[in-house]
């Protein structure tokens, strides 16, 4: 069976192409903005450090953090 250069260049590339994707989506850490890594510490005062440290999207000026889950604004309340 012979394959054309165009055909054989499709199937390398989409080939490539599924494990680009595949290794984006496995690392949770590109989906996920709620940091289980960050040990937080901080005074009851220092409320928007520690949002700030726990939630990457966490936005000091409305007090409010991007929810990776249902793509909403929530309020941070540690």
């Amino acid at each position: 069976m012979f394959v054309s250069p165009l055909v054989a260049a499709l199937l390398i590339g989409s080939f490539w192409t599924g494990i680009g994707t595949a290794a984006v989506v496995s690392n949770s850490d590109v989906w996920d903005h709620h940091r289980s890594d960050v040990v937080i510490s901080a005074q009851a005062t220092d409320h928007d450090t520690a949002c700030a440290a726990k939630y990457r999207s966490y936005n000091p000026d409305t007090g409010m953090y991007l929810s990776s889950r249902d793509y909403k604004w929530h309020d941070c309340r540690l």
